[in-house]
């Protein structure tokens, strides 16, 4: 098995929409008809490909995982001339029959060393309870996440300082 991980760039929106559109059958339990699926997602990459740094992965030549990190400036504080570079991963999926095959740690661990280098401090996630397992083995720790809705707080594996 060839794994290889890149930074995607424009020739790879097809590759990320139909991952995306995988993702969203297979919670769905089946085929999701949308004519108008490729063209949004289309456009939700054009507004979002600079805030965000994108990563494929691919086995053999073909895409079956993404994850995606958002850049976040924190607010410069008294007596710091900056307040810290954070990311926020987002869209994390590996299609299912590469899942357990070690795709999806090469995939995050090439976006925290690329995190990293980028001169992140930390990196934020909220994760599916099913995912929280996969995270803490990455070395993510319980943070606190305030659901709004509810006025609730959830423990998650939520921050990984770097």
């Amino acid at each position: 098995m060839d794994i290889s991980i890149h930074i995607a760039g424009d020739d790879d929106v097809d590759a990320l929409a139909n991952l995306r559109r995988a993702w969203n059958e297979e919670n769905a339990g089946g085929r999701i008809d949308d004519d108008g699926f490729d063209g949004a997602f289309a456009e939700w990459w054009k507004a979002e490909r600079l805030s965000r740094t994108f990563f494929l992965v691919m086995v053999d030549g073909s895409a079956v995982g993404m994850v995606n990190v958002k850049r976040y400036d924190r607010m410069p504080a008294a007596g710091h001339s900056t307040g810290g570079l954070w990311g926020y991963v987002g869209n994390m999926f590996v299609v299912a029959q590469h899942r357990n095959s070690g795709v999806g740690r090469a995939l995050m661990e090439g976006l925290i060393a690329w995190a990293g280098q980028a001169g992140m401090d930390h990196l934020r996630l909220a994760p599916s309870p099913l995912s929280n397992p996969f995270y803490a083995r990455l070395g993510f720790v319980p943070g606190a996440v305030v659901e709004l809705s509810s006025n609730r707080v959830t423990p998650t594996p939520a921050a990984r300082p770097l």
